[in-house]
């Protein structure tokens, strides 16, 4: 592989949500991504974003993609990339001590671990890795693009950390999303690395708006728990993560879907997989469309759906430091 050529890949836009001086929630930056690296295997990793503490700092101004990422975050830090397979790429097996988020924006792939089904992995899929041993193997005759999310976890089991309370869910019912959202969960079991769930995601909450949010895991504490066994995507979450933790899940707006001013103390990752959605802000708004990535800095806003297809998100959501003083301002 080494020296083959590869076609560039389309570069991702990135929008990133901010504050003025007032408080009022801002577009900070909003452009095309083109600090992209390329191996000689073809594998491109483009930085979007990464935080540098737990809660994350979400009232700082600085462009936290431009920072060096390497493959492990620091401790109690997390980063996000786009990644892009090539055709033809064959990786290396390895593994880092992290909780991985990985969505498939488009394409397809494959994904080894030693003594286990090899897991195939398709456009809308989306997976979380705890921790285990894998490549990447890309069969098709079309480039990859992964986003993925990588937190730091623990490098062994931690007893004070034993479980949660399960809690009854709230009544509600509403259509199901569709296409159903696939989940893929990897663990380490007695030092072996397996397959934890393979199914269709099934922990859904419906608003009086019309959506559906799919919650796909959760975490408390960081570094975050990778050793607990019990499936982390059936708890019971509000819109705030858990002290220290992050929140994934699918949201699917269907078209003529009003908008709802709201604020959490959070970094969000929104990665627009399908559709395209109007964000709100206290005074300005932008539109988004598939494949794009939002980076949001606990910001006041809306969406809002205009088109005539369901828009469906990606988001990750991490703990942030709240707002100074209880007031909605940035830090002197």
């Amino acid at each position: 592989m080494a020296g083959q050529q590869h076609s560039s890949p389309s570069p991702t836009r990135r929008v990133v949500a901010g504050h003025d001086v007032s408080g009022k929630a801002i577009i900070l930056r909003d452009g095309l991504l083109t600090n992209g690296k390329r191996a000689d295997t073809g594998l491109v990793v483009t930085p979007v974003w990464s935080t540098d503490q737990t809660p994350a700092d979400v009232w700082s101004d600085e462009d936290f993609g431009a920072r060096p990422q390497g493959i492990q975050p620091p401790p109690r830090s997390s980063r996000l990339s786009v990644v892009d397979i090539p055709p033809g790429f064959s990786g290396v097996m390895h593994r880092t001590d992290t909780l991985d988020y990985v969505t498939c924006l488009s394409g397809s792939v494959e994904m080894e671990m030693p003594g286990s089904p090899t897991i195939s992995l398709r456009a809308g899929d989306v997976m979380v890795q705890q921790g285990t041993d894998h490549r990447w193997i890309n069969r098709s005759g079309e480039t990859c693009r992964l986003a993925v999310v990588l937190i730091d976890a623990l490098t062994k089991p931690d007893p004070n950390r034993a479980g949660w309370t399960a809690h009854a869910k709230p009544p509600g019912t509403g259509p199901l999303p569709d296409p159903a959202i696939r989940r893929v969960v990897t663990t380490r079991r007695d030092g072996k690395d397996a397959v934890m769930f393979d199914s269709i995601a099934s922990n859904h909450k419906w608003s009086g708006r019309g959506t559906v949010a799919t919650l796909v895991w959760s975490t408390e504490g960081c570094p975050a728990d990778i050793w607990g066994g019990i499936d982390q995507g059936e708890r019971i979450l509000g819109h705030q993560p858990l002290v220290e933790g992050s929140r994934f899940s699918v949201n699917d707006y269907p078209p003529g879907t009003p908008g709802n001013m709201h604020v959490t103390d959070t970094l969000d990752y929104a990665i627009i997989l399908a559709g395209a959605i109007r964000m709100d802000l206290d005074d300005s708004t932008v539109r988004l469309g598939t494949g794009d990535i939002l980076v949001q800095q606990a910001n006041n806003h809306s969406w809002i759906n205009e088109g005539d297809v369901t828009c469906r998100i990606a988001f990750v959501l991490l703990d942030g430091k709240k707002r100074p003083g209880g007031e909605f301002r940035r830090p002197i």
